[in-house]
């Protein structure tokens, strides 16, 4: 399939299925960010980690209604160790932005319609080859 004809479901209900656990405990909470890494990984040089980080909203006057966006983002990196010796980050990045008046409905229908973009078919072609048709 192509982007310029997928489709993803609205109001779906998204569930992983198959695979194993994968365990991760904190690093640290520090300010706004929570970093948590991968407790299988005994390797420090390649150990895979996420960073939480969040933005409350702040009064703003040109924001439509007076307030800038609430803003959660995900950074998960995957170090890998490369045949040379040398080790190259993999990262994928998520952000939500949402406006303070948005409703927990809303977001959960976001949170869902991002979900089947990281995981439909539809999008695989955009990641694994950065192919835009």
């Amino acid at each position: 399939m192509s982007l310029s004809n997928a489709s993803i479901s609205s109001g779906a209900t998204v569930a992983p299925t198959g695979g194993s656990a994968l365990a991760f405990a904190g690093a640290g909470i520090r300010g706004n960010t929570h970093s948590i890494y991968a407790t299988a990984d005994t390797d420090l040089r390649t150990r895979r980690s996420i960073v939480c980080t969040v933005k409350e909203p702040k009064v703003a006057a040109g924001a439509p209604n007076g307030y800038s966006q609430a803003r959660t983002s995900f950074t998960l990196k995957s170090p890998l160790a490369l045949d040379n010796g040398n080790v190259t980050v993999n990262t994928v990045r998520i952000e939500f932005s949402f406006d303070p008046e948005t409703t927990q409905t809303e977001v959960e229908e976001l949170r869902i319609l991002a979900a089947q973009i990281c995981s439909d078919a539809d999008f695989e072609a955009a990641v694994k080859s950065q192919s835009l048709e």
